[in-house]
């Protein structure tokens, strides 16, 4: 094994076992035992469990975001007299997460579990993922969208994304909830049919928020 080896190896090694067994259900030495490597090998590459945990949803995030920046500003360029369409700005949003979830050479599916832990989640490890890797790309999303509903306020703009977020997590959960509550007669496998569905739902949403406020501003 080459010295640039084994950092990919524990990676891997914690995506699995962190998705399985949730953050608190793993230790270090459990991670060094899958990835075949001593433990003080595992602490010479990632300190500690929760600079690990941030490491393995870091390098997943890292894609998404990329492709989520570019996907914005393409929108951006296309916008009408600075005005990008709503759909659009949502599509930017969405897709990228919805396909990498899809993805098992990338780890797709251990990283949907993942975001499932996290998504709500006030304990450190989770706050530290969210501040260093999902806050930066929410706040160009935000202002996005704020370019594409310039009438509604800061706040509620906020709460849709986050509302929005909630909506994009359930539809990538692995919990299988759809094939559950409709008896076994269907199920998420079609993501092109379930990107059109959440894009469609969250549009009418965003707009009807829009409407209200609207509605209420003297």
């Amino acid at each position: 094994m080459s010295r640039g080896e084994a950092p990919t190896r524990v990676l891997d090694a914690a995506e699995a076992l962190f998705a399985q067994r949730g953050y608190h259900g793993v230790s270090l030495r459990q991670i060094a035992q899958e990835a075949n490597l001593a433990v003080s090998l595992v602490q010479y590459h990632f300190t500690n469990k929760e600079e690990l945990f941030g490491a393995v949803l870091g390098r997943r995030i890292a894609v998404i975001n990329h492709e989520r920046l570019s996907r914005l500003d393409a929108v951006e360029q296309r916008s009408d007299a600075g005005r990008p369409r709503l759909e659009d700005v949502l599509r930017a949003f969405l897709e990228p997460t919805l396909l990498f979830s899809r993805d098992q050479a990338q780890g797709g599916p251990h990283y949907a579990q993942l975001i499932a832990q996290i998504s709500n989640d006030p304990q450190p490890h989770a706050r530290r993922v969210s501040r260093e890797h999902m806050d930066p790309i929410a706040r160009q999303t935000i202002r996005v969208l704020a370019m594409a509903l310039p009438h509604m306020d800061e706040k509620t703009l906020t709460w849709c994304y986050l509302f929005a977020v909630g909506a994009m997590v359930s539809a990538i959960s692995p919990a299988g909830r759809v094939r559950t509550l409709s008896g076994g007669r269907h199920n998420a496998d079609d993501i092109t049919e379930l990107v059109e569905l959440l894009a469609t739902f969250l549009t009418g949403a965003f707009r009807a928020v829009d409407t209200a406020a609207s509605s209420q501003t003297p």
